[in-house]
């Protein structure tokens, strides 16, 4: 047994239904583990992020620009 981080995310589609758009396992919440997340998610074809929702965790938060720069 182990612990780690396992980051999803979840997008609403243009009809209103939840979709999970991704999940990865992250050595912790950190910068890195959500900055290689995000260019997973980025790399699969996720774009027009409009907004993000989350509990502000530092590593999150100081990825988002790299990658969705005009997202709130």
């Amino acid at each position: 047994m182990r612990n780690v981080s396992i980051l999803v995310a979840i997008g609403v589609n243009s009809e209103g239904f939840r979709e999970v758009l991704g999940s990865m396992e992250g050595a912790k919440e950190d910068k890195e583990s959500y900055y290689s997340f995000l260019r997973y998610l980025k790399d699969r074809g996720l774009s027009g992020v409009q907004l993000l929702v989350s509990d502000k965790c530092l590593g999150l938060v100081e990825s988002i620009p790299d990658f969705f720069p005009d997202s709130k």
